[in-house]
């Protein structure tokens, strides 16, 4: 059996219209971040919404000592991040996962 995921959230985030690339911006360094440097992280993704300026991130981590070091590593960014947001984004941590499979798109065939 696979080790389990530990600790996942979803931050629900609206932007400032006029602090939108910065936004963007942060959110690509953290990403990149997030993916290089961060063996703990399973998962950090974030989707635009059907709303304008919003978006859904979430996060997953093989364990809740890697979501602080997350967190300790882009401390020095938070405060301008949070300063993107026209709102206190709205955060949830989810519970244990009951069911999960990835699925990869196949290979479009050569003619």
């Amino acid at each position: 059996m696979s080790q389990p995921i530990k600790s996942t959230v979803t931050v629900r985030m609206k932007v400032k219209p006029e602090k939108h690339d910065e936004f963007l911006q942060i959110l690509e360094q953290v990403t990149e971040s997030a993916q290089t440097v961060e063996p703990d992280c399973f998962l950090y993704a974030t989707w635009k919404t059907d709303t304008p300026f919003e978006y859904l991130m979430v996060e997953s981590y093989w364990s809740d000592d890697g979501r602080r070091e997350h967190e300790r590593l882009h401390k020095g960014v938070a405060r301008a991040f949070l300063d993107c947001l026209a709102e206190m984004p709205v955060v949830e941590t989810l519970g244990d996962v009951l069911f999960s499979q990835l699925y990869t798109k196949p290979e479009a065939s050569s003619p």
